[in-house]
């Protein structure tokens, strides 16, 4: 028999229960443009209250600490201060690179830029982020406590087509936030950018055969470990023959002398200065003549007159910091 949650437990379960439903509510309605802003601060409160209810089951204390006063927490209204999201997922996924622990962290640094803001441009661009966020909720929460406090049985695939969105002009603050989603994913091992448990990516494969004998629900989610071989294999079968057709995007993929420094201090910890940014594809030649370039490194873009780096020169760059091979002297520590 198990054993009865106590109210506080079930008030924190219950809270992150609505919050997940409302969060999907609103990233599914059709005509809804604060799509990805609603669904992301939604989901911050739902996470925080599912990590707070573990906490508060498990008897851990989950409350700041009064450094001015040793044993005691730091009071708000006269209760104990609880941690916030970050700190909470910190908590609890003890790795550090942790994928869901990074897709938290994602959406834990991007609700502040998002939340007071109308932002449509980013809805499609998040979208596995989204996805991941949900799914990995949906996990714990049936681990923790159950299935009976599954929330798959209240969603539905919603009647949706995949839209091709209209160009849609940037703005400066448009720019930024896309920008720090870029550094952020760029700042990832290949490990974590790659697992599911960060960014969810799916094919939507039509279910062949007589539909009278086959299931009436129209999609399935069929859940299945990429590290088990055989099963991999299996589902190797039905996705024979579908081709991910990617349209490349003008410079895609490639950053411009600030972007990359910005990244290498994310993957790093190191600030770096432009000049030693000059010396380094000087030293590497990457830029051997005016307007030409080593390609896997470097582009001369022509309509601004630049230059803009390839992911390969960031790794490459990364690669040097951390073989000490770069000149200390144009090195600024955090």
């Amino acid at each position: 028999m198990k054993k009865r949650l106590s109210r506080k437990v079930s008030n924190l379960l219950e809270k992150a229960k609505e919050s997940v439903l409302l969060s999907v509510d609103i990233y599914n309605k059709p005509r809804t443009s604060f799509r990805a802003g609603g669904f992301v601060v939604l989901m911050c409160i739902a996470w925080t209250s599912l990590l707070h209810a573990i906490f508060e089951k498990r008897g851990d204390r989950y409350f700041y600490k009064d450094e001015q006063h040793r044993g005691r927490f730091v009071k708000i209204d006269g209760e104990n201060k609880a941690l916030g999201l970050l700190d909470s997922a910190s908590k609890f996924f003890k790795d550090g690179n942790d994928p869901i622990l990074k897709n938290i962290s994602l959406f834990y640094e991007l609700r502040s830029k998002i939340e007071h803001r109308f932002m449509p441009i980013i809805d499609p661009m998040i979208s596995g982020e989204c996805q991941a966020l949900l799914l990995n909720f949906e996990e714990l929460i049936v681990r923790e406590f159950g299935t009976e406090n599954s929330i798959v049985e209240s969603l539905f695939i919603p009647l949706q087509f995949t839209e091709q969105r209209k160009s849609i002009p940037r703005t400066k603050q448009d720019e930024k936030v896309i920008d720090f989603i870029n550094t952020f994913r760029n700042s990832l091992s290949t490990d974590v950018s790659n697992s599911q448990k960060f960014s969810f990516k799916a094919f939507f494969i039509p279910k062949l055969g007589n539909h009278r004998d086959s299931s009436d629900v129209a999609i399935e989610y069929v859940k299945f470990d990429p590290e088990n071989a055989n099963e991999m294999k299996q589902y190797q079968k039905f996705i024979v023959g579908i081709k991910e057709k990617t349209v490349q995007v003008a410079n895609q993929g490639k950053y411009k002398p600030s972007d990359v420094l910005k990244i290498l201090e994310e993957r790093t910890k190191q600030k770096m200065i432009m000049n030693w940014h000059v010396k380094m594809w000087k030293k590497y030649e990457v830029r051997p003549n005016k307007k030409n370039c080593i390609t896997k490194y470097c582009q001369y873009d022509e309509p601004h007159n630049d230059y803009i780096y390839t992911d390969a020169w960031v790794n490459l760059l990364v690669d040097n910091i951390n073989n000490k091979q770069n000149d200390p002297g144009l090195i600024i520590n955090k």
